[in-house]
């Protein structure tokens, strides 16, 4: 069982302090936050396992029979298992919505919109989130999948060169994801930007030659250069099934963690819901030793959090019983890292947006 000392009068006064100032009610200011917490910081679901490319820094469709990185057989998220976790989430106070597989293409999936529209329908949740390579974004209307309720859409893709392109994702469809691209940004920002878009680069080094094409010039013109993260050195190998050719020019393998005594974030974070319902402990990969129970047999999002087996995995971590996947797994982080910032500079940033918001109001009211 993980400890968790009883926090005293001060420090709960002191988490109280910071969760207002952040306007957060359930901010993570202790570590006794995250392993008392009644409810996910995140949820979300795969809703399909098949993708349209053949990345080759990516676990899918590689090793034997390509199943090293999946060994489930294809298929789609059963729609009433959908809306049950969405009902679960809504009424459990809901927020954002994570809608996209771990290795596949949301697109893919023929109601994937349907399926953003329906998860908006519920009053509790106010946005979804989604990962794409764009490859097929030209089946789509522009203008349907940015009204959709999306409100966040992360492209993962390779920029700069066909060759590079087609080297990395598999498939001869540089032209067209430009193109998908640049069309999904113009119209919006004709929409007023209703979704925000991150570009998730995968790029040969050096990377100034993209980064002074014109390419890029166009793109910043519709996203904010923070928002384009070029992946560097931190590739994940898929338990050795991607090799030094399968990553991008010039790069290296992310560092795997020598000391994992604490347990990882991922079991602490966000309920993942696979393809089946089955609730898994990770959202980085596909790995059956950390399969807990199943999504339909809960009533309540809380006790789906409390799942007696993905208790038993964080409960055996911490007891020094670190699933073999884990070991090998170079997406380790200390769940201690889900703890909020509070440092004063970022504190006094947050309680300066908050009076400024409270300005305007108190001026009416003292006017009137």
């Amino acid at each position: 069982m993980i400890p968790s000392i009883p926090l005293t009068a001060r420090q709960r006064l002191w988490r109280q302090a910071v969760r207002w100032i952040l306007g957060k009610p359930r901010a993570t200011v202790y570590s006794q936050d995250i392993i008392n917490s009644p409810l996910p910081i995140d949820v979300g679901a795969e809703i399909i396992n098949t993708c349209n490319a053949d990345c080759s820094f990516c676990g899918y469709g590689k090793g034997p029979k390509g199943k090293a990185a999946d060994p489930r057989p294809k298929r789609k998220l059963d729609r009433s298992i959908y809306s049950h976790i969405l009902k679960l989430y809504s009424d459990a106070g809901g927020g954002s919505f994570a809608l996209s597989p771990i290795l596949g293409e949301i697109t893919a999936h023929p109601d994937w919109i349907d399926m953003v529209r329906e998860a908006r329908s519920h009053a509790n949740i106010v946005g979804v989130s989604c990962f794409t390579n764009a490859i097929l974004f030209d089946r789509f209307d522009t203008k349907e999948v940015l009204t959709s309720g999306l409100t966040h859409m992360a492209i993962s893709t390779s920029l700069g060169s066909r060759e590079q392109y087609k080297r990395l994702y598999g498939v001869d469809k540089y032209d067209q994801v430009v193109s998908n691209i640049l069309n999904l940004l113009r119209m919006n920002a004709t929409l007023g930007r209703p979704i925000l878009f991150s570009l998730l680069l995968r790029i040969d080094k050096p990377f100034d030659v993209f980064l002074s094409s014109d390419l890029y010039k166009e793109i910043t013109t519709y996203i904010d250069p923070g928002n384009i993260e070029i992946l560097d050195n931190l590739w994940d190998d898929f338990h050795g099934v991607i090799g030094q050719d399968g990553i991008p020019v010039g790069h290296e393998f992310k560092y795997n963690a020598v000391d994992k005594t604490v347990p990882c974030y991922a079991l602490f974070r966000k309920l993942q819901v696979l393809i089946d319902g089955t609730i898994q402990g990770c959202s980085c990969r596909v790995e059956p030793e950390l399969w807990a129970g199943n999504i339909k047999d809960y009533q309540s999002l809380g006790s789906a959090w409390r799942d007696p087996a993905l208790q038993r995995l964080r409960d055996n971590w911490a007891a020094g019983n670190i699933p073999d996947c884990c070991k090998k797994c170079s997406h380790y982080q200390p769940f201690t890292n889900l703890i909020e910032d509070t440092s004063p500079a970022r504190l006094a940033r947050s309680l300066a947006r908050r009076l400024l918001r409270r300005r305007p109001r108190e001026a009416v009211m003292s006017d009137s």
